[in-house]
């Protein structure tokens, strides 16, 4: 707006009316993650029943899963992750082994573009901030049991990190997983199932943030507070000042609870209780 006034002052341009509503169309594109609306985000999310379908089908062992035994405590988990935490996919495909403090329960999701441990012929690319993410004793649990045994025994000659890897054999077995590998997974799951049709990652993403608004409303925060989280949690804010004195060190024991809220509500979701 200064810059238009700027310019049309120096060529004697009366334009103020125009000027104005060129910056109203501006901030009308301006996406709003920060005041997300419940309804559509229920519209674009999974519901209870094709969750639990979701992991009905992916129960390690279970006659209903439609993959082979070596990939299915794989493919569990990254449904579970993508659930649980609200990934994208260029940030699971992303996560490494170092990124997880086990100890702490904290996951570090971090920017890596032009990786030279990469050799995925498309890296799959990080395009949200950098934050650490609380995790449940649970999501631990399933985590390490993946590393120590099924990934462990395909890498035993890589040299890479990176946490999900091509269970196969052949060149690729171990290698860590393609973008296009991990979309024939969500496709057979599709197949498997019509009640999944419409069944995506990002479809996912909107059932985190559908379940953090259900698990906040009876939190004791404040508005700008829960805002933040929300952004911190999904890393929407990475050019914004708030990225800069809203970490991770930061959050409370309350705001900890809201996201240990979510894990439980997802718990009980797959377990039918």
């Amino acid at each position: 707006k200064w810059l238009c006034g700027l310019v049309h002052s120096s060529k004697g341009i009366h334009a103020k009316y125009e000027v104005d509503v060129f910056i109203e169309s501006i901030r009308a594109h301006i996406p709003r993650n920060s005041s997300l609306n419940m309804n559509e985000i229920s519209e674009k999310s999974l519901n209870e029943e094709e969750i639990k379908v979701l992991f009905r089908l992916l129960e390690i062992g279970g006659i209903e899963n439609p993959f082979h035994k070596e990939v299915q405590v794989r493919n569990r988990l990254i449904f579970t992750l993508l659930l649980n935490l609200g990934l994208r996919a260029g940030e699971l495909l992303n996560l490494k082994i170092d990124d997880f403090d086990l100890r702490d329960n904290t996951l570090s999701v971090v920017r890596r573009h032009d990786s030279k441990e990469d050799g995925r012929s498309y890296q799959p690319l990080v395009k949200t901030g950098e934050r650490v993410i609380p995790l449940s004793d649970e999501l631990a649990c399933e985590i390490f049991d993946y590393i120590s045994n099924s990934r462990e025994k395909m890498t035993k000659r890589k040299k890479h990190n990176f946490l999900l890897v091509a269970h196969c054999t052949g060149k690729n077995a171990g290698e860590p997983l393609s973008i296009s590998a991990y979309e024939k997974v969500i496709s057979t799951l599709k197949r498997a199932s019509p009640e999944l049709y419409n069944l995506s990652g990002h479809r996912l993403r909107h059932s985190w943030n559908y379940m953090y608004s259900k698990g906040i409303e009876g939190a004791e925060l404040e508005y700008s507070r829960r805002k933040d989280l929300r952004n911190y949690l999904m890393g929407w804010s990475k050019e914004s000042i708030m990225c800069d004195r809203y970490n991770y060190k930061y959050i409370s024991q309350q705001e900890k609870n809201v996201v240990l809220k979510i894990y439980k509500s997802v718990s009980k979701i797959i377990s039918g209780v």
